[in-house]
């Protein structure tokens, strides 16, 4: 089935584009990062402006004194699905890496389109008819095929005036696309994983057709598996645990590499900072101010000639009061300012700018002002909220106010969205924890003595992140639970 006819299929099916739909996530990016994710549409004639909030609440007893900025990373980069023009001439290593780029989220759509129509179907309250089902699921992955082949053909044929540069990155174009076929049936695999599991009373009615599919999907992945060995990439081999790490390692590589041409490129700079010398000058200028009144008013004062030791020592204290007054005056007003320069504008200004590889000019695709606020609140006692005790409970704040300015070329090209990355490292709280295992004290049933067993030591607060555009609110809670050696998981029950 070509890949026209493929798209045309999903599109009478009504698939919905969530392209332009603002989406928030949070997940745990390694042991130690939370991660929490904003894409935002990229308008095509007025800026969009837009708001980021989010709140963590750790309980004072753990938290760890530390600087949020040291903290937290920002990443922002083009995000949507690219249009992948087959028919064109591609002659340039930015070119060629856009095209993987867009083959891959095209993949991660089928993947994603693959297991949603698998969850409707195990569902208990629809009923799917049989053939629907397998005709879509067989358009899912007949079109990820399809689509890696085409890639190939229009990506990684080598032409005879590819420099040398331009064939290895082929090469790497056509690993990339193996590696995201194989994902994209993996992904597939676990949809089905989720149909076979499910309580649905038309289960029976689908085992014909999962097996089918997974049948399938075996035939896609033995091909796949010996082109690649054909082609001396590393294979996935559940023998061997170092293939299986060599592999993971190429394919994070990988996924870097074409990534990074659609990250835009930061300016970043603190307002305190930039602000330093004004209101150095503004707070001495009052200081100096202050301390020449008093000046003024000491040599006015007359000294009469039998008090004349005295009233030197006198005028000499009070000369020493006003210099070192204002001395804090000076210290205490710049640190005034620097630290509620936030309230006033900003304490971080950030733009990015298109490549110049992607726009001559790198305009300017989002601008940015950014605050941190830190803070101790005195919450009610969980176990008795009603008793007027209290729990001291440090709340930092992140507040993110952005505008996405309009690209006519960036939309033509295929964007659609800009996603802004954030991850938030909290190592520094791990050192305040207790022992990441407790002995507990049981009965064993069957000698009638205690004995104890180990249970891990669970930390818990909640995270909130909050997204306002267009007098829209999108709100994302969970309770992130973390232990002595690192973060442990997410709970996304709604909080108090």
């Amino acid at each position: 089935m070509a890949i026209a006819e493929i798209t045309r299929d999903l599109v009478d099916r009504g698939e919905p584009n969530a392209l332009d739909e603002i989406d928030v996530r949070i997940d745990v990016h390694d042991a130690s990062r939370l991660e929490w994710s904003v894409a935002l549409p990229l308008p095509s004639t007025r800026a969009l402006a837009y708001t980021i909030e989010v709140e963590m609440e750790i309980p004072s007893n753990s938290f760890a004194r530390h600087t949020p900025w040291d903290q937290m990373q920002c990443f922002t980069r083009l995000d949507g699905g690219e249009a992948f023009c087959f028919d064109a001439d591609v002659v340039t290593i930015d070119a060629l890496r856009r095209g993987a780029v867009a083959l891959a989220n095209k993949m991660a759509r089928a993947s994603e389109g693959f297991a949603r129509h698998c969850l409707v179907a195990a569902s208990l309250f629809t009923r799917m008819p049989e053939e629907d089902l397998e005709g879509t699921l067989t358009v899912w992955l007949e079109g990820a095929c399809a689509m890696a082949e085409e890639a190939r053909s229009k990506l990684v044929l080598p032409h005879s005036m590819d420099r040398v540069e331009l064939t290895r990155e082929r090469g790497l174009v056509d690993e990339y696309v193996s590696v995201r076929l194989l994902e994209m049936l993996a992904g597939a695999e676990r949809g089905l994983e989720v149909l076979r599991e499910s309580r649905s009373p038309h289960l029976q009615d689908f085992a014909p057709i999962v097996e089918r599919a997974e049948s399938r999907i075996g035939e896609a992945l033995e091909r796949e598996t010996a082109y690649r060995a054909e082609k001396g990439y590393v294979c996935p081999d559940p023998s061997s645990p170092q293939a299986l790490d060599k592999y993971l390692e190429r394919a994070s590589r990988l996924k870097k590499h074409f990534q990074e041409v659609l990250f835009l490129e930061p300016e970043v700079y603190k307002v305190a900072e930039r602000l330093h010398h004004w209101v150095a000058a503004f707070v001495a200028l009052v200081a100096s101010t202050w301390a020449f009144i008093w000046q003024l008013a000491l040599m006015k004062k007359p000294a009469a000639s039998s008090t004349l030791s005295s009233g030197i020592v006198m005028v000499a204290v009070i000369a020493g009061i006003i210099y070192a007054t204002k001395d804090r005056l000076k210290e205490v007003g710049k640190l005034w300012i620097s630290g509620n320069v936030h309230r006033f504008y900003a304490q971080r200004v950030s733009r990015y700018r298109a490549p110049a590889r992607r726009l001559a000019k790198r305009d300017v695709i989002v601008s940015v002002r950014e605050s941190f606020d830190q803070r101790v609140q005195l919450r009610p006692d969980p176990l008795n909220p009603d008793s007027g005790a209290t729990v001291p409970a440090t709340l930092i704040r992140y507040t993110h106010k952005g505008t996405v300015h309009p690209q006519g070329k960036l939309i033509a090209g295929g964007v659609r969205r800009v996603k802004q990355v954030f991850r938030y490292d909290f190592s520094p709280l791990f050192a305040r924890l207790d022992d990441a295992v407790k002995q507990i004290p049981v009965l064993d049933r069957e000698t009638h003595r205690m004995r104890f067993t180990e249970a891990p030591r669970c930390y818990r607060f909640p995270v909130r992140v909050a997204v306002k555009c267009h007098a829209r609110r999108w709100d994302e809670d969970v309770t992130v639970v973390l232990r002595k050696g690192g973060l442990d998981r997410l709970e996304r029950s709604s909080l108090v």
